[in-house]
């Protein structure tokens, strides 16, 4: 049985239509100020951007996509492809790689991407083992900035045993050993990996059947960068600003309900891991254990291009590849791959909203998170900031 799965949710263009707010590239650009660095002609020349997927990408999807809505279509390149110990293109999973780079490529049209495909039909140690081979694969290609949409909850995670990566010539007997090692390799190459938290509220391993609450794997990964999600506080209006991506139930007199979610089925990841330590990052949080998310951005609903039609998607799967191509214009502008510590000081508190949804309602789970002043496992430290 698979325990992997990527984090993104799709729903109908008419239904987003009828509810309002869904963005495009130049409104994602509008409500990080990007547009300061466009204005400076940097469009993330001379970066790369790395993806981990399940699926290569589309090129003609892409290249409609860039032209209809990049910031500058004319610097857009089709993203190259990498297969990791000749994992198979898995179509089903077209629309998380499309989501991935369509977004990061028109906010950063100038960066490199490549697209570095994993197997879908392998078992959990396998794929953390392709995992694994993909990072460093990446870092022997020389890009420092990373994207990773693809998930499972840490209690599945930290069950793994016979982890093996064949490229790296690697393996390791449990899933910890495993873990201290991957944060080793993302440390010692200077890679800034950008995680999605996941898309089932503090529920991470309830898309696999267990409603234990947990956060996501490899989100709460030590290194990396875990992203939670943000919706508009009024859809559709980016003035309004930002809160936790969910806080929708059935019933408009429970403390969880929201009517302003635009996507009641799902909600942002976040959790405290029972696996690692609380990186240096967070030590004063008080809270012992690695804590995700540790900012977020906007989840959606957003707008991609798929075949010969566009539709709407959801999720951390968008909020990740949005922070990544934040940070290739930020590391052209500066000169520097930013650190992780630096995103999360830079990052602006969201205090409102919750990580709540009619899914969890439904399975009679009533664990979440709401957002307040400060670090909260909706949306961390805050809104993406560069």
């Amino acid at each position: 049985m698979r325990k992997v799965t990527s984090w993104k949710r799709l729903a109908r263009q008419d239904r987003v239509a009828a509810s309002g707010g869904t963005l495009q590239p130049k409104d994602i650009a509008n409500l990080y100020g990007l547009d300061a660095f466009y204005q400076r002609s940097l469009y993330g020349q001379g970066q790369s951007i790395a993806f981990v997927e399940f699926a290569g990408p589309n090129a003609p999807d892409d290249a409609r996509f860039w032209t209809a809505y990049s910031v500058a279509p004319g610097l857009n390149r089709p993203v190259s492809a990498v297969s990791i110990d000749r994992a198979p293109n898995d179509p089903a999973a077209l629309d998380e790689t499309d989501l991935d780079v369509q977004y990061a490529g028109a906010l950063a049209p100038g960066a490199r991407l490549a697209a570095y495909v994993i197997s879908d039909q392998s078992d959990l140690p396998d794929f953390l083992g392709q995992m694994y081979d993909a990072l460093t694969q990446i870092a022997a290609d020389g890009i420092r900035i990373v994207s990773i949409s693809l998930g499972t909850g840490e209690r599945a995670f930290v069950a793994a045993t016979d982890i093996r990566a064949p490229l790296a010539g690697r393996s390791w007997s449990d899933a910890r050993a495993y873990g201290a090692d991957l944060d080793a390799l993302i440390r010692d190459n200077g890679l800034l990996v950008f995680v999605a938290a996941g898309d089932s509220g503090a529920y991470a391993g309830l898309p696999f059947g267990d409603h234990t609450p947990q956060p996501s794997w490899p989100a709460t990964q030590p290194a990396v960068l875990a992203v939670g999600g943000t919706q508009l506080i009024t859809p559709g209006t980016l003035g309004s600003g930002e809160q936790a991506w969910g806080g929708q139930c059935m019933d408009p007199l429970a403390p969880a309900y929201d009517p302003s979610n635009t996507l009641p089925q799902a909600s942002g990841g976040g959790g405290l891991s029972t696996v690692f330590a609380a990186p240096a990052r967070q030590a004063g949080l008080g809270l012992g254990h690695r804590a995700t998310p540790d900012i977020a951005a906007f989840a959606g609903p957003l707008v991609i291009a798929e075949g010969a039609r566009e539709i709407t998607i959801w999720g951390t799967s968008a909020s990740a590849p949005i922070a990544a191509a934040g940070a290739a214009l930020l590391a052209q502008a500066s000169g520097a791959v930013p650190t992780v510590e630096q995103l999360c000081t830079a990052a602006r508190d969201v205090s409102s909203g919750n990580n709540w949804n009619n899914t969890l309602l439904l399975n009679g789970l009533s664990a979440y998170a709401s957002a307040g002043p400060g670090y909260d496992l909706c949306t961390g430290m805050g809104r993406l900031a560069l």
